[in-house]
């Protein structure tokens, strides 16, 4: 447990982790609008009481995309509270955000072994820092839809600390297994959150090799049968759905290439989160992705000598493992999916940030070999010399690596709210439009927004009143009827070419 000094730098770093995302990075976030998938998620959770969403949502066979029913209760609940405020929506998932980065920060700390009682700190700001700030995954932050990407990592990472608690208690207490059930059940949410969570059992067998290690003790084998029952049970669900899955059926995921260079291009997209390189269409992106690997391969035998490479290879294996959820795509994986890999980087830089510091600030002098006092004087004053300028080239790096990420974010959230803009426009003019008198039927002109969306917008706009249609320019002459809306899109403004009466 941390003692009343690091309690209080915990809390003034998780302010300011806090602080920096909120107020910062993701400032204009609150003023921003819902996007695609979101109108179809309010439709469908919006005239639904809880036992009606809830019997809906754990609803194997009514499912045809993916299992996910505490989505389907997160975002009934958020409506009922919220409305269509998508402010309040974004703030849900700012929260969810920092939480996470503070919930990785929280486990760095707690595995970190250290001389140093700062070492443990710099470990958990360093992580909490990197999670909250690194643009790689912001799609997850910036859209609504992709909260479950932040429930699941959340659920995710309260087992792994579920777990490494259970490897502190004696073997012999009722109160190990009881932090084994909390890790299964807290397993089990995340897989009812998002089916990529099945990379939850090999990481907890991951952290359980690294609590045996440090511990010096056997692996606890028994334990992985609580999660393994987990995700056996869920697989039969999944497995259930995904046959009804048109992204299947038409070849969404596919085996190839894409099984290595999705995970390179993603491993890419992380360590050079550059500008205008979100969507992972450039070909450089595997080739550095690739080159990140066989610098973890290189370190791996310095690693060894100084005996830290059973941490490392854990770390590289836990990439490995979060990576994989993008490798089946049969196109460039989307930037939310980064969320789990970016906190399990953050992890491992926070682990090797506080490594360094305990090497540069020592508890004590013991590690000194000199039988000179004076000479020993002399190193003391060099090391404080000498940790007064790492401390300070440290700060200014952090302050240049906080500044790029800062603005990188933010030119990202501009570049995704503009692409949704025509969608909150599609919805404020299709309100004001049904507000005006009668409409039958609603023509959609080669809308800039997917179909589905479009029918989601006007439902939730007009009500199940106007039959809504997506038509081609050639289609409008032969789908006019009494009391309908032709709408056409000018730079991303829809505007009415024309509205029928009853003749």
């Amino acid at each position: 447990m941390p003692n009343i000094r690091q309690r209080a730098l915990l809390i003034i770093v998780t302010a300011i982790t806090a602080l920096v995302t909120v107020a910062v990075a993701y400032q204009a976030l609150p003023g921003r609008a819902f996007a695609a998938d979101d109108f179809q998620w309010l439709l469908n959770v919006r005239d639904r009481s809880f036992l009606a969403i809830a019997a809906r949502a754990f609803d194997v066979s009514a499912e045809s995309h993916f299992y996910r029913p505490l989505v389907w209760l997160l975002l009934w609940s958020e409506w009922r509270l919220f409305g269509f405020d998508p402010g309040a929506f974004h703030r849900v998932s700012l929260t969810l955000h920092v939480i996470n980065a503070a919930l990785i920060g929280w486990l760095t700390f707690r595995m970190v072994r250290a001389q140093s009682s700062i070492a443990p700190v710099i470990g958990y700001a360093v992580s909490a820092l990197t999670t909250a700030l690194h643009p790689a995954p912001f799609e997850a932050v910036v859209w609504v839809s992709a909260q479950s990407e932040l429930l699941a990592a959340f659920f995710l990472v309260l087992t792994l600390h579920c777990w490494w608690s259970a490897g502190r208690v004696d073997t012999a207490s009722l109160r190990r297994w009881f932090w084994y059930s909390a890790a299964a059940a807290t397993q089990t949410c995340a897989l009812m959150t998002k089916e990529s969570a099945i990379i939850g059992l090999p990481l907890i067998v991951l952290i359980e090799w690294e609590s045996a290690r440090q511990m010096r003790r056997r692996m606890a084998l028994l334990p992985l049968v609580l999660p393994l029952l987990a995700t056996i049970v869920y697989l039969f669900a999944a497995l259930d759905v995904a046959s009804r899955n048109y992204l299947v059926r038409e070849s969404g995921y596919s085996f190839g290439a894409q099984l290595l260079l999705n995970p390179l291009r993603s491993l890419g997209l992380i360590v050079a989160p550059l500008p205008g390189v979100e969507y992972g269409r450039e070909a450089w992106l595997p080739l550095a992705g690739a080159c990140v690997v066989l610098a973890g391969l290189i370190a791996l035998p310095i690693a060894w000598r100084y005996g830290s490479a059973a941490s490392l290879l854990t770390g590289m294996l836990a990439l490995i493992v979060t990576l994989a959820p993008t490798a089946p795509f049969a196109s460039s994986p989307d930037s939310r999916y980064l969320y789990l890999p970016v906190m399990v980087l953050a992890l491992m830089t926070g682990r090797w940030s506080s490594a360094l510091t305990d090497r540069v600030m020592p508890a004590d002098l013991s590690g000194i070999r000199s039988n000179d006092r004076r000479h020993a004087a002399d190193m003391r004053t060099l090391s404080w010399v000498g940790r007064l300028w790492v401390g300070m080239a440290v700060i200014l790096v952090a302050l240049a690596l906080g500044a790029l990420a800062v603005n990188e974010i933010r030119g990202r959230e501009v570049r995704f709210a503009a692409g949704a803009r025509p969608g909150e426009e599609l919805r404020l003019f299709a309100a004001a439009q049904c507000a005006t008198g009668r409409l039958d039927r609603m023509l959609i002109v080669e809308p800039p927004i997917a179909a589905p969306h479009v029918e989601a917008i006007i439902r939730l706009s007009c009500g199940s009143g106007p039959y809504t249609m997506v038509i081609g320019s050639g289609d409008i002459e032969h789908e006019v009827r009494p009391h309908t809306l032709v709408v056409v899109f000018d730079g991303g403004f829809p505007r009415p070419l024309m509205r029928t009466s009853t003749q």
